[in-house]
């Protein structure tokens, strides 16, 4: 438990101290022709995320805006104002970059062109050239944190403790014989232990955001019954209540979990199925819209594991064997979230 906590706490500290705060932009703009403005909105969007920006689907969501608007080249001729001929650049780009909080337009300028062949080497410039003004202050992305719908995906660890019961046992942890002709009296014993084994594992999941501090997931597991026959896979349905504490980096998820148990291996007489327990889920933003996440938890199954006795003939008794039953588990995912919630 001590190295759980401790991985835990490095890795919230590893994740705060590398997770940079990429500056949220939007982008916008107008053209008389449709091919025109795909293809300024195309290439704006593609060089500002290269450039490290996270381009945002609304103004609200942004600090900046960067908007462009493609106009024809109009000169003046004698007091006329007329197009510009045919060898001269027939559009003009304005571009614009507002800030958003204040509305206060921190930069504007021109660009002349004629074809669009000819813009593809200098969208990257444009882009540069608006958004070197934007300052350094960090903007955090948080979107991430509260979307209304995350799929998770993980692989899990868990080590599963069979704690022995004196059930029938001789002093309470030998199997034995008995001769024929005895009273009873058992003629040989042999000592048995606790049963620990990890059953790594994946997790399916879907966790719906209720409120801005609670979601619910519901989720699929699947874990291996013994890593070294291969000869079982334990089939799982679960479902966790999470509550949520945010950080501008980190997101923290106490929860209490249930678990229920699809299948039983054949070598148990009785086995549990409703398993309760909790965690903690400490996330880190994982693109715009995820998460990558550590998990840790402890699970208790609700009654007596009953395995039947393996010793055969030679120390048959007693017939059954009992346990109790719980689990401390690791796991390492990512979930994708969907559709914004406000904040």
């Amino acid at each position: 438990m001590k190295k759980t906590v401790f991985f835990l706490c490095f890795f919230a500290l590893t994740v705060s101290a590398f997770t940079q705060a990429n500056n949220l932009l939007f982008i916008e703009g107008t053209a008389p022709r449709e091919d025109q403005r795909d293809f300024f909105l195309n290439n704006f969007t593609l060089e500002a995320r290269t450039a490290g920006f996270t381009v945002t689907r609304t103004k609200q969501e942004a600090a900046h805006t960067f908007n462009f608007a493609v106009v024809p080249n109009m000169i003046w001729v004698q007091g006329v104002q007329r197009p510009a001929p045919p060898g001269d650049s027939q559009f003009v780009l304005q571009i614009g970059l507002t800030n958003n909080k204040t509305g206060e337009e921190v930069l504007s300028f021109s660009f002349y062109f004629s074809e669009l062949i000819e813009m593809f080497e200098h969208t990257q410039f444009i882009v540069y050239r608006a958004t070197i003004n934007i300052p350094t202050a960090d903007v955090v992305d948080r979107n991430w944190q509260y979307k209304w719908l995350y799929l998770r995906t993980s692989f899990n660890y868990p080590i599963t403790f069979n704690e022995l019961q004196p059930k029938g046992l001789i002093g309470g942890q030998g199997v034995y014989k008995v001769y024929e002709g005895t009273d009873d009296d058992p003629g040989e014993m042999s000592i048995i232990d606790n049963i620990i084994m990890p059953q790594p594992g994946i997790t399916l999941g879907l966790e719906l955001l209720l409120f801005k501090f609670m979601s619910l997931e519901g989720n699929f597991q699947v874990s291996m019954g013994n890593t070294q026959t291969y000869s079982f896979i334990n089939w799982a349905a679960g479902s966790e209540l999470k509550f949520i504490i945010r950080s501008k980096h980190i997101m923290y998820q106490p929860y209490g979990a249930f678990r229920y148990q699809l299948n039983t291996a054949s070598i148990y007489k009785d086995y549990p199925v409703m398993s309760f327990g909790g965690g903690m889920q400490v996330a880190a933003r994982g693109g715009s819209s995820g998460a990558i996440f550590v998990d840790a938890n402890y699970m208790y199954s609700w009654g007596d594991v009953v395995r039947k006795n393996w010793f055969g003939d030679l120390y048959p008794n007693p017939e059954l064997i009992y346990y109790n039953r719980y689990v401390i588990g690791l796991g390492l995912g990512y979930k994708y979230g969907s559709f914004n919630r406000k904040r």
